[in-house]
Formats: structure tokens, C-alpha cells, sequence
């Protein structure tokens, strides 16, 4: 669906201002009821796929680890 479907169907609707309003309120209400904070979506991650979430613990911890000589190494380089 493109913007002009989308536009001919809500004429087609032909909704008040009222209505207008409270389908947008609902729409942003449904948005932010979806957005979570990054904490949350991480331990979801642990309970959905444990090992997986391990993983990429470890992977995040080894790159933080080696990042500095490889910069340094790099600049050395240069």
C-alpha cells in the first residue's frame, strides 16, 4: 500500500475531526505501547534465546577488549 492508496481509502472513510483525533491518539497510544528501552529488549533476548544472548555478551566483551590495541596498532601504522 503507498501513500496515494492510503490517502483514497481515508477519504473514502471520510472521518471527522473528532474521529481524526481519536484515531491518532490511538495509533501514537499503539506506537509507544511497542517501544521498549533497551534494558527490556536485552532480557528478552536472555529468556528467548539464552545461549544466543551469552554469545553475544561475549562477543561485545571481546570486541571492547581488543578494540584499543587494534586502534593503537592502526595509528601505528599510519
Amino acid at each position: 500500500m503507498n501513500g496515494e492508496e492510503l490517502g483514497a481509502d481515508w477519504t473514502a472513510l471520510q472521518p471527522t475531526a473528532l474521529q481524526r483525533r481519536r484515531l491518532d491518539t490511538q495509533v501514537f497510544a499503539l506506537l509507544d505501547a511497542s517501544d521498549t528501552p533497551l534494558a527490556a529488549e536485552w532480557l528478552g533476548l536472555f529468556r528467548a534465546a539464552p545461549f544466543s544472548a551469552a554469545g553475544l555478551v561475549v562477543a561485545s566483551t571481546a570486541a571492547i577488549v581488543t578494540a584499543p590495541p587494534l586502534v593503537w596498532l592502526a595509528v601505528a601504522f599510519l
